[in-house]
Protein backbone atom coordinates (compact mmCIF):
# COMPACT_ATOMS: atom_id res chain seq x y z
CA UNK A 1 0.00 0.00 0.00
CA UNK A 2 1.42 3.36 -1.00
CA UNK A 3 1.75 6.19 1.49
CA UNK A 4 -1.17 8.65 1.20
CA UNK A 5 -0.23 12.05 -0.21
CA UNK A 6 -1.00 14.91 2.16
CA UNK A 7 0.23 18.48 2.63
CA UNK A 8 0.98 20.18 5.95
CA UNK A 9 -0.44 23.73 6.20
CA UNK A 10 2.47 24.64 8.49
CA UNK A 11 4.76 24.64 5.42
CA UNK A 12 2.78 27.25 3.49
CA UNK A 13 4.17 30.71 2.78
CA UNK A 14 3.32 33.82 0.79
CA UNK A 15 5.45 35.83 -1.62
CA UNK A 16 4.98 39.15 -3.40
CA UNK A 17 6.38 41.05 -6.38
CA UNK A 18 5.55 44.32 -8.13
CA UNK A 19 4.09 43.99 -11.62
CA UNK A 20 5.11 45.93 -14.71
CA UNK A 21 1.71 45.20 -16.32
CA UNK A 22 -1.39 44.63 -14.23
CA UNK A 23 -2.40 40.98 -14.33
CA UNK A 24 0.85 39.66 -15.83
CA UNK A 25 2.29 37.36 -13.14
CA UNK A 26 5.90 37.72 -12.02
CA UNK A 27 8.08 35.62 -9.76
CA UNK A 28 8.07 36.55 -6.08
CA UNK A 29 10.86 38.88 -5.00
CA UNK A 30 10.09 38.91 -1.28
CA UNK A 31 8.51 36.63 1.30
CA UNK A 32 5.60 38.18 3.14
CA UNK A 33 5.32 36.92 6.71
CA UNK A 34 1.64 36.36 7.49
CA UNK A 35 -0.28 34.06 9.79
CA UNK A 36 -3.53 34.11 7.83
CA UNK A 37 -4.26 33.83 4.11
CA UNK A 38 -7.56 33.07 2.38
CA UNK A 39 -7.27 32.93 -1.43
CA UNK A 40 -10.32 32.27 -3.60
CA UNK A 41 -11.05 32.01 -7.31
CA UNK A 42 -14.41 33.44 -8.39
CA UNK A 43 -15.63 32.27 -11.81
CA UNK A 44 -19.13 33.47 -12.71
CA UNK A 45 -21.74 31.08 -14.08
CA UNK A 46 -24.27 31.74 -16.84
CA UNK A 47 -27.41 29.59 -16.71
CA UNK A 48 -29.31 28.30 -19.72
CA UNK A 49 -32.96 28.11 -18.57
CA UNK A 50 -34.68 28.05 -21.93
CA UNK A 51 -37.89 25.97 -21.89
CA UNK A 52 -37.50 22.46 -23.27
CA UNK A 53 -40.89 20.88 -22.50
CA UNK A 54 -39.67 19.34 -19.26
CA UNK A 55 -40.94 19.83 -15.74
CA UNK A 56 -37.77 21.59 -14.54
CA UNK A 57 -36.85 25.09 -13.48
CA UNK A 58 -33.15 24.52 -12.99
CA UNK A 59 -30.59 25.32 -15.68
CA UNK A 60 -30.10 22.98 -18.62
CA UNK A 61 -26.50 24.13 -18.91
CA UNK A 62 -24.05 26.06 -16.81
CA UNK A 63 -21.65 28.06 -18.94
CA UNK A 64 -18.61 29.60 -17.34
CA UNK A 65 -18.44 33.39 -17.60
CA UNK A 66 -15.72 35.81 -16.57
CA UNK A 67 -13.32 35.09 -13.71
CA UNK A 68 -11.53 36.95 -10.94
CA UNK A 69 -9.88 36.11 -7.66
CA UNK A 70 -9.76 37.48 -4.14
CA UNK A 71 -7.38 37.38 -1.21
CA UNK A 72 -7.57 38.06 2.48
CA UNK A 73 -4.31 37.99 4.42
CA UNK A 74 -2.61 39.49 7.43
CA UNK A 75 -0.59 39.00 10.57
CA UNK A 76 2.04 40.92 12.54
CA UNK A 77 3.19 44.14 10.84
CA UNK A 78 6.84 43.90 9.77
CA UNK A 79 8.84 47.03 9.05
CA UNK A 80 10.31 45.54 5.88
CA UNK A 81 7.04 44.15 4.48
CA UNK A 82 4.14 46.53 5.12
CA UNK A 83 5.36 48.98 2.46
CA UNK A 84 4.25 46.65 -0.36
CA UNK A 85 0.63 46.94 0.70
CA UNK A 86 0.72 50.65 1.53
CA UNK A 87 2.03 51.42 -1.95
CA UNK A 88 -0.59 49.16 -3.51
CA UNK A 89 -3.53 50.91 -1.86
CA UNK A 90 -2.20 54.51 -1.75
CA UNK A 91 0.27 54.72 -4.65
CA UNK A 92 2.43 57.79 -3.96
CA UNK A 93 5.83 57.09 -2.41
CA UNK A 94 9.02 58.97 -1.61
CA UNK A 95 12.20 57.88 0.13
CA UNK A 96 15.00 59.47 2.13
CA UNK A 97 18.14 57.87 3.54
CA UNK A 98 20.61 58.60 6.30
CA UNK A 99 23.25 61.00 5.04
CA UNK A 100 26.81 59.69 4.91
CA UNK A 101 27.96 63.25 5.64
CA UNK A 102 30.21 63.53 2.59
CA UNK A 103 30.22 63.42 -1.20
CA UNK A 104 27.24 65.73 -1.65
CA UNK A 105 26.75 67.78 -4.80
CA UNK A 106 23.89 69.30 -6.83
CA UNK A 107 22.00 68.76 -10.05
CA UNK A 108 23.64 70.59 -12.95
CA UNK A 109 20.35 70.72 -14.88
CA UNK A 110 16.67 69.87 -14.54
CA UNK A 111 15.89 66.14 -14.31
CA UNK A 112 12.62 65.05 -15.90
CA UNK A 113 10.13 62.41 -14.80
CA UNK A 114 11.23 59.04 -16.17
CA UNK A 115 14.89 60.05 -16.63
CA UNK A 116 17.30 57.15 -16.13
CA UNK A 117 20.32 59.41 -15.59
CA UNK A 118 21.01 62.83 -14.10
CA UNK A 119 23.56 65.57 -14.68
CA UNK A 120 25.64 66.33 -11.58
CA UNK A 121 28.00 69.19 -10.81
CA UNK A 122 30.53 66.78 -9.26
CA UNK A 123 31.10 63.13 -10.03
CA UNK A 124 29.52 60.37 -7.94
CA UNK A 125 31.14 56.91 -7.69
CA UNK A 126 29.49 53.85 -9.19
CA UNK A 127 27.29 51.95 -6.72
CA UNK A 128 26.47 54.93 -4.50
CA UNK A 129 23.01 55.07 -2.87
CA UNK A 130 22.08 58.66 -3.77
CA UNK A 131 19.21 60.78 -2.47
CA UNK A 132 17.86 63.25 -5.04
CA UNK A 133 16.00 66.22 -3.59
CA UNK A 134 14.17 66.34 -0.28
CA UNK A 135 10.70 66.26 1.21
CA UNK A 136 7.72 64.78 -0.62
CA UNK A 137 9.60 64.38 -3.91
CA UNK A 138 12.78 62.84 -2.49
CA UNK A 139 14.03 59.72 -4.27
CA UNK A 140 16.92 57.34 -3.67
CA UNK A 141 18.71 55.46 -6.45
CA UNK A 142 21.88 53.41 -6.61
CA UNK A 143 24.12 54.96 -9.25
CA UNK A 144 25.89 53.43 -12.23
CA UNK A 145 29.27 54.30 -13.72
CA UNK A 146 29.64 58.08 -14.22
CA UNK A 147 30.77 59.62 -17.50
CA UNK A 148 31.87 63.09 -18.63
CA UNK A 149 34.32 65.66 -17.36
CA UNK A 150 31.93 68.09 -15.70
CA UNK A 151 29.04 68.27 -15.53
CA UNK A 152 28.92 64.50 -15.09
CA UNK A 153 26.28 62.08 -16.33
CA UNK A 154 25.23 59.77 -13.47
CA UNK A 155 23.17 56.68 -14.44
CA UNK A 156 20.32 55.75 -12.10
CA UNK A 157 20.86 51.99 -12.06
CA UNK A 158 18.37 50.77 -9.46
CA UNK A 159 15.49 50.86 -9.03
CA UNK A 160 14.73 50.69 -12.74
CA UNK A 161 12.09 52.84 -14.39
CA UNK A 162 13.67 56.25 -13.87
CA UNK A 163 12.65 59.23 -11.77
CA UNK A 164 9.15 59.44 -10.31
CA UNK A 165 9.30 63.23 -9.93
CA UNK A 166 10.83 66.18 -11.73
CA UNK A 167 13.79 67.79 -9.97
CA UNK A 168 14.96 71.35 -10.58
CA UNK A 169 18.54 72.30 -11.32
CA UNK A 170 20.65 72.86 -8.18
CA UNK A 171 18.62 70.42 -6.05
CA UNK A 172 20.78 68.52 -3.58
CA UNK A 173 22.36 65.17 -4.41
CA UNK A 174 23.46 63.42 -1.23
CA UNK A 175 25.04 59.98 -0.76
CA UNK A 176 23.06 58.08 1.86
CA UNK A 177 22.91 54.79 3.67
CA UNK A 178 20.29 52.95 5.70
CA UNK A 179 18.03 53.16 7.49
CA UNK A 180 15.67 54.60 4.88
CA UNK A 181 12.28 56.19 5.44
CA UNK A 182 9.61 55.31 2.86
CA UNK A 183 6.60 57.64 2.87
CA UNK A 184 3.24 56.69 1.34
CA UNK A 185 0.44 59.10 0.41
CA UNK A 186 -2.46 59.14 -2.04
CA UNK A 187 -1.34 59.11 -5.69
CA UNK A 188 -3.01 61.98 -7.58
CA UNK A 189 -0.91 62.31 -10.75
CA UNK A 190 -1.32 60.52 -14.07
CA UNK A 191 -4.13 57.98 -14.07
CA UNK A 192 -4.13 57.85 -10.27
CA UNK A 193 -3.66 54.08 -10.44
CA UNK A 194 -1.07 52.54 -8.07
CA UNK A 195 0.99 49.53 -9.11
CA UNK A 196 -0.41 46.02 -8.78
CA UNK A 197 1.27 42.94 -7.32
CA UNK A 198 1.49 39.23 -7.93
CA UNK A 199 0.83 37.27 -4.74
CA UNK A 200 2.35 33.77 -4.67
CA UNK A 201 0.87 31.23 -2.26
CA UNK A 202 2.76 28.00 -1.64
CA UNK A 203 0.32 25.48 -0.18
CA UNK A 204 1.41 22.12 -1.60
CA UNK A 205 -1.19 20.46 -3.84
CA UNK A 206 -0.40 22.39 -7.07
CA UNK A 207 1.49 20.14 -9.49
CA UNK A 208 5.23 20.75 -10.00
CA UNK A 209 5.58 23.92 -7.92
CA UNK A 210 3.17 23.46 -5.02
CA UNK A 211 2.12 27.09 -5.49
CA UNK A 212 -0.46 29.22 -7.22
CA UNK A 213 -0.07 32.86 -8.20
CA UNK A 214 -2.74 35.53 -7.87
CA UNK A 215 -1.74 38.25 -10.36
CA UNK A 216 -3.04 41.80 -10.65
CA UNK A 217 -3.69 42.09 -6.90
CA UNK A 218 -5.29 45.42 -6.04
CA UNK A 219 -6.08 46.05 -2.39
CA UNK A 220 -9.47 47.42 -1.39
CA UNK A 221 -8.61 47.45 2.32
CA UNK A 222 -5.50 47.64 4.48
CA UNK A 223 -5.99 47.85 8.23
CA UNK A 224 -3.73 48.24 11.26
CA UNK A 225 -4.58 47.28 14.85
CA UNK A 226 -2.80 47.59 18.18
CA UNK A 227 -3.46 46.92 21.84
CA UNK A 228 -0.88 48.08 24.39
CA UNK A 229 -1.74 45.32 26.88
CA UNK A 230 -1.81 42.22 24.75
CA UNK A 231 -0.84 42.53 21.08
CA UNK A 232 1.80 43.19 18.48
CA UNK A 233 1.04 45.77 15.85
CA UNK A 234 -0.92 43.72 13.30
CA UNK A 235 -2.23 44.32 9.80
CA UNK A 236 -4.86 42.80 7.53
CA UNK A 237 -5.73 43.28 3.89
CA UNK A 238 -8.32 42.42 1.24
CA UNK A 239 -7.56 42.34 -2.47
CA UNK A 240 -9.23 41.64 -5.79
CA UNK A 241 -7.03 39.75 -8.26
CA UNK A 242 -7.02 38.16 -11.67
CA UNK A 243 -7.81 34.42 -11.54
CA UNK A 244 -5.04 32.29 -10.11
CA UNK A 245 -2.51 30.45 -12.27
CA UNK A 246 -0.21 27.57 -11.31
CA UNK A 247 3.42 28.53 -10.79
CA UNK A 248 5.78 26.62 -13.05
CA UNK A 249 8.61 25.95 -10.61
CA UNK A 250 8.84 25.63 -6.85
CA UNK A 251 9.35 28.97 -5.04
CA UNK A 252 11.71 29.39 -2.12
CA UNK A 253 10.81 31.09 1.14
CA UNK A 254 13.30 33.72 2.27
CA UNK A 255 11.89 35.05 5.54
CA UNK A 256 13.17 38.28 6.98
CA UNK A 257 15.01 38.46 10.30
CA UNK A 258 13.27 41.74 11.17
CA UNK A 259 10.92 41.29 14.14
CA UNK A 260 7.43 42.75 14.65
CA UNK A 261 6.90 45.44 17.31
CA UNK A 262 4.93 45.28 20.56
CA UNK A 263 2.00 47.69 20.76
CA UNK A 264 3.01 49.09 24.16
CA UNK A 265 5.61 51.13 22.29
CA UNK A 266 2.87 53.07 20.46
CA UNK A 267 2.81 56.83 21.06
CA UNK A 268 -0.27 58.91 20.28
CA UNK A 269 -0.16 62.63 19.52
CA UNK A 270 -3.36 64.68 19.22
CA UNK A 271 -3.18 68.29 18.09
CA UNK A 272 0.53 67.88 17.34
CA UNK A 273 3.35 65.31 17.31
CA UNK A 274 3.45 62.27 19.60
CA UNK A 275 5.87 64.10 21.91
CA UNK A 276 5.96 67.10 24.21
CA UNK A 277 2.66 68.70 25.15
CA UNK A 278 0.62 66.89 22.52
CA UNK A 279 1.64 63.36 23.57
CA UNK A 280 -1.46 61.57 24.94
CA UNK A 281 -0.66 58.92 27.55
CA UNK A 282 -4.17 57.50 28.02
CA UNK A 283 -4.88 55.61 24.78
CA UNK A 284 -5.10 51.85 25.31
CA UNK A 285 -5.74 50.45 21.85
CA UNK A 286 -6.97 51.35 18.41
CA UNK A 287 -7.21 50.63 14.73
CA UNK A 288 -6.89 52.39 11.40
CA UNK A 289 -8.45 51.21 8.13
CA UNK A 290 -7.65 52.43 4.61
CA UNK A 291 -10.49 51.58 2.23
CA UNK A 292 -10.31 51.94 -1.56
CA UNK A 293 -13.08 51.64 -4.13
CA UNK A 294 -12.20 49.23 -6.92
CA UNK A 295 -13.93 47.14 -9.55
CA UNK A 296 -12.83 44.70 -12.24
CA UNK A 297 -13.93 45.70 -15.75
CA UNK A 298 -14.52 43.12 -18.47
CA UNK A 299 -14.62 43.86 -22.19
CA UNK A 300 -15.58 41.89 -25.30
CA UNK A 301 -12.01 40.90 -26.17
CA UNK A 302 -12.18 37.11 -26.05
CA UNK A 303 -10.79 36.86 -22.52
CA UNK A 304 -12.42 35.75 -19.28
CA UNK A 305 -9.98 37.85 -17.23
CA UNK A 306 -10.48 41.52 -16.36
CA UNK A 307 -9.52 44.21 -18.84
CA UNK A 308 -8.48 46.21 -15.78
CA UNK A 309 -9.07 46.28 -12.06
CA UNK A 310 -9.83 49.97 -11.68
CA UNK A 311 -9.10 51.84 -8.45
CA UNK A 312 -11.40 54.60 -7.24
CA UNK A 313 -11.42 56.88 -4.22
CA UNK A 314 -9.79 56.32 -0.82
CA UNK A 315 -11.19 56.81 2.67
CA UNK A 316 -9.44 56.41 6.03
CA UNK A 317 -11.20 55.80 9.35
CA UNK A 318 -10.25 54.46 12.74
CA UNK A 319 -10.94 53.94 16.40
CA UNK A 320 -9.11 54.95 19.59
CA UNK A 321 -9.95 53.90 23.11
CA UNK A 322 -8.88 55.96 26.14
CA UNK A 323 -8.72 55.77 29.89
CA UNK A 324 -10.84 58.78 30.85
CA UNK A 325 -8.39 61.07 32.62
CA UNK A 326 -10.65 63.96 31.51
CA UNK A 327 -13.31 64.70 28.88
CA UNK A 328 -10.85 65.49 26.09
CA UNK A 329 -12.00 62.64 23.78
CA UNK A 330 -15.64 63.70 24.16
CA UNK A 331 -14.84 67.36 23.60
CA UNK A 332 -13.01 66.59 20.32
CA UNK A 333 -16.41 65.54 18.99
CA UNK A 334 -18.71 68.00 20.76
CA UNK A 335 -16.56 71.02 19.88
CA UNK A 336 -15.78 69.67 16.39
CA UNK A 337 -12.09 70.34 17.05
CA UNK A 338 -10.80 68.07 14.26
CA UNK A 339 -7.20 67.98 15.53
CA UNK A 340 -4.23 66.43 13.81
CA UNK A 341 -3.45 62.86 14.86
CA UNK A 342 -0.06 61.15 14.88
CA UNK A 343 0.63 57.52 15.74
CA UNK A 344 4.29 56.61 16.23
CA UNK A 345 5.66 53.12 16.86
CA UNK A 346 9.46 52.69 17.21
CA UNK A 347 11.14 49.34 17.84
CA UNK A 348 13.73 51.09 20.03
CA UNK A 349 16.75 49.89 18.05
CA UNK A 350 19.36 52.01 16.27
CA UNK A 351 21.16 52.15 12.95
CA UNK A 352 20.11 49.72 10.25
CA UNK A 353 18.11 47.69 12.80
CA UNK A 354 15.77 50.61 13.44
CA UNK A 355 12.10 50.22 12.48
CA UNK A 356 9.58 53.05 12.85
CA UNK A 357 5.93 53.19 11.80
CA UNK A 358 4.54 56.74 11.65
CA UNK A 359 0.95 57.54 10.74
CA UNK A 360 -0.04 61.17 10.23
CA UNK A 361 -3.59 62.45 9.80
CA UNK A 362 -3.49 66.18 9.25
CA UNK A 363 -7.17 66.45 10.18
CA UNK A 364 -9.00 63.83 12.26
CA UNK A 365 -12.74 64.35 12.76
CA UNK A 366 -13.97 62.50 15.87
CA UNK A 367 -17.48 61.41 14.89
CA UNK A 368 -18.54 59.07 17.71
CA UNK A 369 -17.58 58.99 21.38
CA UNK A 370 -19.09 56.64 23.95
CA UNK A 371 -18.28 56.74 27.68
CA UNK A 372 -17.95 53.32 29.32
CA UNK A 373 -18.58 53.14 33.06
CA UNK A 374 -18.75 49.36 33.32
CA UNK A 375 -15.04 48.66 33.85
CA UNK A 376 -12.54 49.23 36.63
CA UNK A 377 -11.75 52.71 35.27
CA UNK A 378 -14.00 54.96 33.19
CA UNK A 379 -13.12 54.76 29.49
CA UNK A 380 -14.02 56.51 26.24
CA UNK A 381 -14.41 54.66 22.95
CA UNK A 382 -14.02 56.93 19.94
CA UNK A 383 -14.35 56.70 16.17
CA UNK A 384 -12.75 59.13 13.75
CA UNK A 385 -12.51 59.88 10.03
CA UNK A 386 -9.52 61.33 8.23
CA UNK A 387 -10.29 64.55 6.35
CA UNK A 388 -8.55 65.16 3.04
CA UNK A 389 -5.80 67.77 3.35
CA UNK A 390 -2.74 69.04 1.50
CA UNK A 391 -0.34 68.60 4.43
CA UNK A 392 -0.46 64.81 3.97
CA UNK A 393 -0.10 64.95 0.18
CA UNK A 394 2.93 63.39 -1.45
CA UNK A 395 4.99 64.41 -4.46
CA UNK A 396 2.02 63.86 -6.80
CA UNK A 397 0.24 66.80 -5.16
CA UNK A 398 -3.47 67.20 -4.52
CA UNK A 399 -5.03 65.99 -1.30
CA UNK A 400 -4.48 62.91 0.85
CA UNK A 401 -6.32 61.64 3.94
CA UNK A 402 -3.12 60.41 5.56
CA UNK A 403 0.63 60.00 5.25
CA UNK A 404 2.24 56.77 6.45
CA UNK A 405 6.01 56.44 6.79
CA UNK A 406 7.97 53.27 7.50
CA UNK A 407 11.65 53.41 8.44
CA UNK A 408 13.71 50.28 7.73
CA UNK A 409 16.88 49.12 6.02
CA UNK A 410 15.17 48.12 2.77
CA UNK A 411 16.61 49.71 -0.38
CA UNK A 412 14.26 52.29 -1.93
CA UNK A 413 12.45 50.95 -4.95
CA UNK A 414 11.86 47.56 -3.34
CA UNK A 415 8.26 48.50 -2.60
Amino acid sequence: MSTPVTYAPAKQFVGIASEAVQGTPVAMTATVLVDDVKPKDNPTWLDDKSWRGSMATDSFAKIQGVKSGELELGGPAYGDGLGHFLRNILGDRSAVGTSTGSGGTTLASTAAVGATSISATATIPNGTPLQIGSGATAEVFTTGTPTGSGPYTIPLATPTGGLLFQHASSQALQPVTGPYTHTHSLLNSGTGQPISHTITHFLGPTATSGARQYPGACFSEVGLKWNAESELLTWSGKATTYPSVPLGSMPTAAPSTVLPVASWRMLVGIGGPASGGTLVNTSTDGELTITRELAPYYTANGSQTPYIIQRGGVTVAGKLNFVAADESPLLYMLNNTQPSLQLLLDNGLTGTSKVVFQIDLGIAAFTEVEPDGTKTAVEYSTSFNAVLNTANAGGSGGYSPCKISVTNNIAPGTF
